[in-house]
C-alpha cells in the first residue's frame, strides 16, 4: 500500500478534482441558464 500512495503525486490528483469541479459547476450553470431563459420566455 505505501508503494502505491508514494507512487501518486497528489498535486496531480488535486487538479484533477479541481478541474472537474468546475467543469461540473460551469455544466450545471449552463443548464440553469438554460432554464431561466425559458422562464423569461414564458413571462414575456
Amino acid at each position: 500500500m505505501a508503494d502505491i500512495f508514494a507512487a501518486v503525486d497528489f498535486s496531480t490528483v488535486t487538479a484533477f478534482v479541481a478541474a472537474t469541479g468546475v467543469v461540473v459547476i460551469a455544466i450545471n450553470m449552463a443548464f440553469k441558464g438554460i432554464d431561466l431563459g425559458k422562464r423569461g420566455v414564458k413571462k414575456a
